[in-house]
């Protein structure tokens, strides 16, 4: 009771009254993908059949650049750090709340994918036979065994598809708040914040950091394109997803003009919800008769 009093205290007295016992299965949900995605990285990779002499897999072995801990941190600290940051100034525990789930959601179901695909397809990496230290009289490897089980888990990429889930929410999140993706969202005159190409930037520079991650990737030869554009593509997919489950679309003019893109989605309500400034709005949209069909 004391630490719902001090929500309260800190964010309204309305602080939760959004809440609807739905989120609470979308929590579960979350919780889910991610024991599941668990469960997926331990399954034993399939072991391809391979050529010693295949170029595709006979690179050097290198550390990586990025590794996967700070990718991960970045990935998913910067966006939840963010929505936490702004839902706190604008004391709103709905924001963070949506913030929260997109960033959780989107990351684990893309590590579910991602793990899945990895140990189910078993794709060398590219420096695969650095790894496995063929042994001609054994005729096995003879590599560290974590380190051999690994080059068979290139497709898709780890480290691209984390990198552009976070990645791709924040730019979602930050083109919401700034209407930076919406060229017809009427900004202010007369004020340097409502610079179009400024605005712009902020929102890109987030993917900037993705592809550089997955360039990486290509450099270290831990992965083919094809494994980078797919992992690419799932973080992408994944983020988009659970940022328009809880938030309105950025490219929309009507999100700025009417209700503000700034705010997050009600995924659950009844005819009517009540806003932060306490007054009632309409929840669904209502067709006009001189529109109606």
């Amino acid at each position: 009771m004391a630490f719902f009093a001090q929500l309260r205290a800190l964010f309204g007295r309305d602080a939760l009254s959004w809440w609807d016992r739905s989120y609470f299965f979308d929590w579960v949900f979350v919780f889910a993908v991610w024991v599941l995605g668990y469960l997926a990285s331990n399954i034993p990779p399939f072991e391809r059949e391979f050529k010693l002499h295949d170029s595709a897999i006979d690179h050097h072995h290198h550390h990586s650049q990025i590794s996967g801990v700070v990718n991960n941190i970045i990935a998913v600290f910067l966006p939840l750090t963010t929505v936490i940051v702004f839902g706190t100034f604008r004391r709103s525990l709905l924001d963070i709340h949506h913030g929260a789930i997109a960033v959780m959601g989107s990351r684990g179901l893309t590590h579910l994918l991602t793990e899945f695909l990895k140990n189910t397809v078993g794709r060398l990496r590219p420096d695969f036979l650095a790894r496995c230290k063929w042994d001609k009289a054994l005729k096995e490897c003879t590599g560290h065994i974590e380190n051999v089980l690994d080059g068979r888990r290139s497709f898709p990429s780890g480290h691209s598809a984390s990198a552009f889930t976070g990645m791709t929410f924040l730019s979602l999140y930050l083109a919401g708040q700034t209407a930076a993706w919406c060229f017809h969202a009427p900004l202010p005159p007369s004020s340097w914040t409502s610079s179009r190409a400024g605005r712009l930037s902020i929102t890109i520079a987030p993917m900037i950091w993705a592809v550089y991650v997955a360039i990486t990737r290509l450099e270290d030869y831990r992965h083919h394109k094809e494994d980078v554009i797919v992992g690419s593509l799932i973080g992408i997919s994944t983020a988009t997803i659970f940022y328009l489950m809880f938030w309105p679309n950025p490219f929309y003019a009507s999100n700025f003009q009417q209700r503000s893109s700034t705010e997050p989605r009600l995924a659950y309500t009844h005819d009517t919800y009540r806003d932060r400034n306490g007054a009632f709005e309409l929840a669904r949209f209502e067709v006009d008769e001189s529109e109606a069909v």
